[in-house]
């Protein structure tokens, strides 16, 4: 054979290597990327490093978390949408970050129906109904009764979409005039709880845990249709009266679109191990969650009806697409 003729019989084989897909018996061969779409620091994160460090364990791989914050975690995910399909750049969030921007975006960046392949769940957990510690109310009646009194005189913050959507069901189904607040994040409505101006606020657990054991404000319900084993003294909106209310944010974990099969089972054989450990357990209730597992198929078809689901709950809290 010429010099010629092997070269191109080597690009040949070359080219026919690379379009061979993955297999499981050699995965991972090199760093798996986990890309997060808020910054170093946040829940998200924490919960991130922490599956990454069991998974770094479990598949003997350098797992690297990568922060990639904005656009209420899109360009996270949109990174992701667009990586190379072979099981080593993953997505680690919330499914309704996914879900939403179909939604609340004019020009969407990705559709989670085409652009991913689901892997594994990994967590679920509710928002929290919290008012401020040194308010009368001590359950949700007590909240209700005192805002019908008030009608639009009385307020409550949203600093994101699920807080959004919960506050607005709760004034739909008590038949509430309570007036909204937005917020740029958590944090910038404590002071005004403090001083009264919001009268209460559905928080991500995380937030409202913090405050909570810091004492500056307390929990009224949670918004699961069950209560948390984590947190089993919080009734939930359903108990305390107030009907329709059940929603359990739940995060997962996703590869590009074409990310092949075997790779896809053995990451959710490692996350399924990951969730069925009693220390992720005893790590989650200290925010407030509870491990979820799944297959790669019960992950799909949970996105689906989330994506399903976000069709109404924009129409609840009245979300213009921005």
């Amino acid at each position: 054979m010429t010099r010629f003729g092997a070269a191109i019989c080597a690009i040949a084989m070359g080219t026919l290597a690379a379009a061979v897909p993955a297999r499981a018996d050699d995965y991972p061969n090199r760093d798996i990327h986990i890309v997060v779409g808020f910054p170093a620091g946040s829940g998200a994160d924490v919960y991130a490093r922490y599956f990454a460090n069991k998974l770094s364990i479990l598949s003997k791989a350098t797992v690297i978390v990568e922060n990639k914050s904005g656009a209420q975690a899109s360009i996270a995910a949109e990174s992701v949408a667009r990586a190379k399909p072979d099981g080593y750049t993953l997505y680690v969030g919330g499914g309704g970050s996914l879900a939403s921007p179909l939604y609340v975006f004019k020009d969407p960046k990705f559709d989670p129906r085409k652009d991913f392949a689901y892997v594994s769940p990994l967590l679920g957990q509710g928002f929290i109904l919290v008012v401020d510690a040194k308010r009368p109310f001590k359950t949700v009646a007590d909240l209700t009764a005192y805002l019908k009194e008030k009608k639009d005189k009385a307020s409550y913050a949203t600093p994101n979409n699920p807080s959004t959507i919960l506050a607005e069901t709760y004034k739909a189904s008590a038949g509430l005039e309570t007036v909204q607040v937005n917020y740029r994040t958590s944090a910038d409505f404590i002071n005004d709880m403090a001083s009264g101006r919001i009268d209460f606020c559905m928080a991500d657990p995380v937030f409202a845990l913090a405050r909570m054991n810091d004492g500056s404000m307390k929990a009224l319900a949670i918004s699961t249709g069950k209560r948390m084993a984590a947190l089993p003294d919080i009734p939930t909106m359903q108990e305390s009266g107030i009907p329709g209310v059940d929603m359990n944010l739940w995060w997962l974990v996703a590869a590009p679109a074409g990310t092949p099969q075997p790779v896809l089972d053995k990451l959710n054989g490692w996350f399924t191990e990951i969730g069925r450990m009693d220390e992720t357990r005893t790590f989650l209730a200290r925010f407030g969650a509870e491990p979820y597992v799944g297959t790669v198929a019960e992950t799909k078809a949970r996105m689906e009806r989330e994506v399903a689901d976000w069709a109404g709950y924009v129409k609840i809290a009245k979300i213009a697409p921005q």
